[in-house]
């Protein structure tokens, strides 16, 4: 076994390529397992130093093979983008059923801040996955990530609404987010993987704010000197573009618990707040206001 040597599933993925950069620059030799080595993320990473690798999640023999004579094996599962429920649910549990076959030291699961909901599309999956990692006797660690500041520079960026700029999601303004970056995801990983002794066996749940939506188009308009509506979507309409993501927003949007702010904190010693990652992004939130 080489001690150093982690392999990230996901690796070419939002968080999970935030996980891989940490983990490189921290020092781990890094396999970054993908469905395609010659995408534009794995070279990226492979230009940082990763070992990239194709590996199939619906193949156990595959997954053996990626994970071989690791110290580590880190799983953010596909995206909801990707596959819906079942599929995520399958891959995530063969890699889990792999690490346990070839006696990987230590398992890290990228789950969800909200993994134990009921009927909802991917936190299904997430919670199967939990549950698979309870059964087998592997040392495993779980982060329970909140959403991911970044989807508003992916996915939910800032747009020319009615009455100006605007940030449209299909949630009431009065609902309250679990928002995190994929950076603190990545330090996660890195201080999980280097002190496993310390952490198998625990679950830490990741989250640098609790804000509602309308205060993130506040922070918007406040960082970027420009006015920022926050803008309801029916979730019907929302539904028709993007099925799989309706469930998980319908859920934030209900009243519901919160993550535990202090448990990433007891991890990390700090995690940055919506304010900050604003700031840290102004120069590339304004410059998508341009090309929307």
């Amino acid at each position: 076994m080489n001690s150093t040597t982690i392999t990230v599933f996901g690796a070419t993925g939002l968080a999970g390529g935030a996980v891989a950069r940490h983990l490189l620059n921290a020092g781990w030799i890094v396999r970054a397992a993908t469905r395609n080595t010659e995408g534009e993320a794995a070279r990226a990473l492979a230009a940082l130093g990763a070992q990239t690798i194709t590996a199939d999640l619906d193949n156990r023999a595959s997954i053996r093979e990626a994970i071989a004579d690791t110290a580590a094996v880190y799983l953010s599962g596909p995206s909801l983008g990707n596959r819906w429920d079942i599929g995520q649910a399958v891959q995530g549990i063969n890699v889990c059923d792999a690490a346990a076959e070839v006696g990987t030291p230590h398992l890290i699961y990228q789950s969800a801040v909200i993994a134990d909901a009921r009927g909802v599309l991917a936190m299904g999956s997430k919670r199967a996955i939990e549950e698979r990692i309870a059964e087998l006797e592997v040392p495993a660690t779980i982060t329970r990530p909140g959403l991911f500041m970044e989807i508003f520079i992916e996915r939910f960026g800032i747009r020319p609404g009615t009455n100006g700029q605007e940030v449209a999601l299909p949630l009431p303004l009065e609902a309250m987010l679990d928002v995190v970056t994929i950076d603190d995801i990545g330090r996660s990983a890195v201080a999980i993987a280097s002190d496993p002794a310390r952490h198998a066996g625990e679950v830490y749940e990741l989250a640098g704010e609790h804000i509602s939506f309308a205060s993130i188009a506040k922070t918007f308009s406040e960082e970027l000197g420009i006015p920022v509506a926050a803008a309801t979507i029916p979730l019907d309409q929302f539904a028709a573009r993007w099925p799989q993501g309706a469930g998980l927003f319908r859920l934030i949007g209900s009243s519901r618990a919160l993550a535990s702010m202090e448990s990433g904190r007891a991890l990390l010693g700090s995690m940055e707040n919506f304010h900050s990652w604003v700031s840290r992004h102004r120069a590339l939130l304004r410059n998508g206001l341009t090309i929307r």
